[in-house]
């Protein structure tokens, strides 16, 4: 029973490479044997596969005769190979330069490792198939395309770091200065509550109407000034508490 169900049965492979192969496609690379090229690749992984990877295959047999599966096409399904890759690097790049919030960042990072490294590690493959056949044209521009990409990528997963260390500091200090313009007004609050505290005392005392014949006790209005004074004094006191503590 064949165990690596992603190669064809049609495909004559030589038991060099069969044997080399295990039930999942396994890391991305290449198995040059007896004049055979087996191009091992991932398609776009997404975050959401927890790390299983879906295979692509491309075979070149010793007459020069291409195959690729699951898509058909050979060389042309390489190619639409590496351009699924661009695209998903161009939507990321979009995505990055919309993203405002540290979330948004994150979950743009959290799709992007994978697909980094995955794009590495094609590049590498395509390399390798380019030092097996250093006169191909169309091996040199996949090469150059695929090497096009690794760059397009590393840069896009820098845009998006640095977005999302900015968007960070950011709200690291706009959270700040909350927090000053908060403890301003609780300042406030100390210094009118400490001037108010002395004639509140008062008020609760002799009540808020007091008889008349009180208005012409002077210990009444002796109590009254020093009440006052007594406000303005912890009024001095706690503003230059709050000062010390800026």
């Amino acid at each position: 029973m064949e165990k690596a169900v992603y190669i064809p049965k049609t495909w004559a492979l030589p038991d060099s490479i069969r044997k080399r192969l295990g039930e999942s496609v396994g890391k991305q690379r290449l198995m040059n044997e007896e004049g055979h090229l087996l191009l091992l690749l991932h398609q776009v992984p997404r975050a959401e596969d927890d790390e299983v990877r879906t295979a692509v295959v491309i075979w070149r047999n010793p007459a020069g005769e291409w195959k690729s599966a699951p898509a058909a096409g050979g060389l042309t399904g390489l190619e639409a190979h590496i351009a699924s890759y661009r695209t998903a690097i161009h939507q990321l790049d979009e995505e990055v330069e919309a993203a405002k919030t540290a979330r948004q960042y994150f979950e743009i990072m959290r799709r992007m490792h994978p697909l980094q490294r995955a794009t590495r590690s094609m590049l590498e493959v395509v390399q390798a198939t380019r030092q097996a056949l250093p006169d191909d044209t169309r091996i040199i521009n996949m090469r150059d395309q695929a090497a096009d990409l690794e760059r397009g990528i590393e840069l896009v997963a820098a845009d998006a770091k640095a977005g999302m260390e900015f968007t960070v500091a950011e709200s690291a200090t706009q959270q700040a200065h909350a927090a000053d313009v908060a403890n301003e007004e609780a300042r406030r609050l100390n210094r009118l509550a400490a001037f108010f505290l002395p004639l509140a005392t008062l008020v609760a005392v002799f009540g808020m109407n007091p008889p008349e014949t009180l208005y012409n006790q002077t210990g009444f209005w002796t109590v009254l000034a020093a009440g006052v004074m007594l406000g303005f004094f912890v009024h001095a006191v706690v503003g230059r508490r709050n000062r010390n503590n800026r």
